[in-house]
């Protein structure tokens, strides 16, 4: 039995942010320090109780806690950003993603298709549907190879990239739901809530529609 293989994103992405995102914040906390006292003074401008505390305390210590604060902040970006990068193990009986803490398992039998679109993973069974779609930031090739090795259908592109159809409003293919929800959808992408996208993405998924979006428009094919 072939080991199984593991991508993890590039050791630059995984350190230089819990270096580049403190470093950030320290510089944000020295220019706040440097501008606070000058805004502060200004009788218009909004969150004066922001700057004036941001102000207090008198130098040299009252600019060494502002740089450590943002240092701080930086450090707790940097944690957000870890628990959101996704990690892949690919093996002959399953493929893991782990993002953080989570890990989601897919058997090796139902995946019928692999492809990256967009900067996302994603992975089909054999009625077209999408057991998984992640934003992944992984290398594509070393996601190619490793689903190859293992026997996995990689594909260089969608195989159902010819059935999807521009969603334009109240579409008489689809039912009063599935228009429901997709006026939904049309509205959290435009106010770009990739959450509440996401939510209803599944929810979509939930009824058979499986979703491309593209300029703020969203394509949609039935699964089979």
């Amino acid at each position: 039995m072939s080991t199984a293989t593991t991508i993890h994103p590039p050791a630059l992405v995984r350190r230089g942010s819990w270096i580049y995102c403190p470093l950030l914040g320290a510089v944000a906390g020295f220019l706040l320090r440097i501008v606070a006292a000058w805004v502060a003074g200004l009788p218009w401008a909004p969150f004066q109780g922001v700057f004036e505390l941001a102000a207090s305390g008198a130098d040299p210590w009252g600019m060494l806690v502002a740089i450590a604060l943002g240092a701080i902040i930086g450090l707790g970006f940097a944690g957000l950003f870890a628990q959101e990068r996704l990690t892949v193990t690919v093996g002959p009986e399953r493929v893991v993603l782990a993002t953080g803490r989570n890990a989601h398992e897919i058997a090796a039998a139902e995946v019928d298709a692999v492809f990256t679109e967009r900067g996302h993973l994603v992975l089909l069974d054999g009625t077209g549907a999408e057991l998984a779609r992640r934003k992944s930031g992984l290398d594509r090739l070393a996601l190619r190879d490793a689903f190859r090795e293992h026997g996995y259908a990689w594909r260089d592109s969608d195989p159902y990239a010819g059935r999807y159809v521009l969603w334009t409003g109240d579409t008489e293919q689809l039912s009063l739901r599935v228009n429901a929800l997709m006026t939904e959808r049309d509205r959290a992408l435009r106010r770009r809530d990739h959450k509440e996208a996401a939510l209803l993405r599944t929810q979509l998924a939930e009824q058979g529609i499986v979703l491309r979006d593209g300029h703020r428009k969203q394509y949609w094919r039935h699964t089979d």
